[in-house]
């Protein structure tokens, strides 16, 4: 049963592309706001690796599913 991480994988991969869309537009203005821009970075960092755990996690299970089946 992968729903869960399906989910939490999908949620977080557009939360991270929201944020990227941020970064962009922060860093294309005439005046970039520095703090802001870093705690955004924070996130998509933060974001990247529990998407990281989430799909290392989803393909352990995947790779016990059906174990001792032969």
């Amino acid at each position: 049963n992968n729903m869960p991480y399906t989910n939490k994988i999908k949620m977080l991969e557009e939360s991270y592309r929201l944020v990227e869309t941020q970064i962009k537009t922060i860093e294309s203005s005439e005046k970039v706001d520095t703090e802001k821009l870093t705690k955004l970075r924070e996130a998509k960092n933060n974001y990247f690796n529990q998407l990281s755990q989430l799909r290392r996690a989803q393909y352990e299970e995947n790779q016990q599913v059906g174990y001792g089946d032969e």
